[in-house]
């Protein structure tokens, strides 16, 4: 067997167990399987982003607490000062309680987002219970898959062992060069090896000048530029 009839014979060998692997890949339960993984994944995210939400509002409202209780402080400071020193003059009784109407006007405003906040965190923990239930009957789910495609897939693995092997035995005649070109252009297509058929590359049906024809012919080693598969004889 010369070098480019062990390729071909590897490849084909290797182009069956990749037959195989994509068969088991695309399994119904399998993608099942995977769908259950990415929503249990996305319910960690959005529980995490809820935990992460409702901790700054708990800052924010505990902020907002300080601050209303430095202005019923000062509310109560201008009382005193009322109380102790009236004011004389119509000006200061209009200062005054323009600074009084500012300090309840504050208070309002504080107490307003806390109510808002106090909704938004009662909210945000109904869904969060919503969520993490979510999750717990997805895992269950994602358990009850995993068993049956790891049950399914047994045989198939077993038969992709087999032609693993299978081609791993012919590889040991494969030329290392040409095993390693074979691999790197198998990167970008697959199969990576075409036959020169009727002057043509039979991977993407492009005719081949004479030059390049000539040198296959050879036994050089071609790349087909339109598609950069290896041309084989």
């Amino acid at each position: 067997m010369d070098k480019f009839e062990a390729l071909w014979a590897y490849q084909e060998e290797d182009m069956k167990a990749d037959a195989i692997a994509a068969a088991i890949k695309r399994s119904p339960t399998r993608q099942k399987l995977e769908k259950a993984r990415d929503f249990i994944l996305d319910r960690q995210k959005q529980y995490k982003q809820i935990e992460e939400d409702v901790a700054a509002m708990v800052d924010r409202k505990d902020i907002i607490a300080q601050a209303i209780t430095r202005s019923r402080e000062q509310l109560g400071a201008l009382q005193s000062r009322f109380e102790a020193n009236p004011p004389q003059t119509a000006e200061d009784v209009k200062a005054l309680l323009a600074e009084v109407s500012r300090c309840r006007d504050t208070i309002r405003q504080y107490e307003v987002e806390i109510s808002r906040i106090v909704k938004e965190t009662d909210a945000n923990e109904k869904l969060s219970r919503n969520v993490r239930l979510e999750a717990a009957n997805a895992k269950k789910s994602f358990d009850q898959l995993k068993t049956e495609y790891e049950e399914e897939s047994k045989s198939k693995k077993g038969d992709l062992e087999t032609q693993r092997a299978k081609a791993k035995e012919i590889m040991a005649s494969v030329d290392p060069a040409l095993l390693e070109e074979y691999e790197t252009i198998k990167k970008h297509i697959s199969p990576p090896v075409a036959r020169l058929t009727h002057g043509q590359c039979a991977g993407c049906n492009t005719s081949l000048p004479s030059a390049i024809l000539s040198k296959i012919k050879s036994g050089a080693l071609v790349e087909c530029e339109t598609c950069g598969r290896m041309i084989i004889p």
